[in-house]
């Protein structure tokens, strides 16, 4: 079974300044599905294994002796457009693809968890996919063995938002496979 990750992680003060790019990993279970643009094929958003997979890494996080991640709306809202988007567009990476430009992970993620008014502001995001699927176990096993990986999942973020959806008949970078499920995790901090 093929499968993929990738991390960003983005520090600041708050302030504009230069920002530090990482990466991570994610995916698993069923529910809800939609129709993209036209042409587009069915993406089944998998509100389940969203809550499998930060069941997960909170169960590592405390076995290391770390707080849990609380999900939360803006983050949540951001990791499934972002995995979203990815399915019905056919790319694999953090930019995101809106009105036929490319934004930056730096640049989007402000869209849905902004800094300005905090005093720090930190995000990342962990990126993954697999063909047909992916566990949670698996896939937070894999971040374990990856030094950018375990970095984000054992960090210093506090919340966390999950999107993973499944794909039939994907196009663009996917198009090799029957069908692929995307997983973007959003991890953030603010004080």
């Amino acid at each position: 079974m093929p499968s993929r990750a990738d991390i960003s992680d983005m520090r600041g003060t708050g302030r504009p300044g230069v920002r530090i790019l990482f990466a991570a990993l994610f995916a698993t279970a069923a529910l809800v599905g939609s129709t993209g643009p036209a042409g587009a094929a069915n993406v089944v958003h998998r509100e389940s294994a969203e809550s499998a997979l930060v069941a997960r890494i909170n169960e590592v996080r405390a076995n290391h002796h770390l707080p849990a991640l609380k999900i939360v709306d803006p983050l949540s809202t951001a990791a499934r457009h972002h995995a979203t988007n990815m399915a019905w567009k056919g790319y694999f990476k953090h930019d995101l693809k809106k009105d036929g430009s490319w934004y930056s992970f730096s640049s989007w993620i402000r869209w849905y968890w902004p800094g300005p008014g905090y005093t720090a502001w930190r995000a990342g995001e962990n990126l993954a996919w697999g063909s047909p699927d992916l566990g949670a176990r698996k896939t937070v096993t894999m971040w374990m063995n990856s030094p950018g990986h375990r970095a984000n999942l054992l960090g210093p973020f506090n919340r966390v938002g999950v999107g993973i959806v499944h794909i039939s008949s994907p196009g663009g970078y996917f198009k090799a496979y029957p069908d692929v499920t995307i997983v973007a995790a959003d991890f953030g901090r603010r004080t």
